[in-house]
């Protein structure tokens, strides 16, 4: 089990993103007035798949690498944003984008999940660098 108190304060911001975007399900995603639906009915749990590598690395102890772990976090970002123009329709005779609270949490999510990514980086250098000092030792 990993322990709050070891860990970095990216890691943590990652744990925090992967709960706020599943707490996001249970919020409506698309809302065309009459018609709602929340983020399981939207199968939005298939996004969680942006997470996964973060997530897994943050539970391993394991460094996130760049490519990796910017490509998860931004990949994830672009994806629910294309998702949410793909909800956009007509709706007598308007143009509506039908997104709701929902999405937006999610959006916010992958957004602290770019932020959780850089900052555990950040500090894996930082002490990778402290570790290597003379003075350290």
């Amino acid at each position: 089990m990993v322990r709050m108190n070891a860990m970095n304060r990216g890691s943590k911001l990652i744990l925090l993103a992967l709960a706020m975007a599943v707490l996001s399900f249970f919020f409506t995603w698309v809302d065309a007035g009459i018609l709602s639906q929340n983020g399981f009915q939207q199968q939005g749990y298939i996004f969680l798949v942006f997470f996964m590598y973060p997530v897994f690395q943050v539970i391993r102890r394991g460094s996130i690498r760049l490519f990796t772990g910017y490509g998860s976090a931004i990949g994830g970002s672009v994806s629910i944003i294309a998702y949410m123009i793909s909800r956009t329709g007509n709706m007598l005779g308007e143009r509506v984008n039908m997104a709701s609270t929902g999405m937006y949490i999610f959006l916010i999510s992958t957004f602290l999940l770019i932020a959780g990514v850089y900052l555990s980086r950040k500090e894996d250098v930082t002490s990778s660098v402290a570790d290597a000092s003379p003075l350290s030792k």
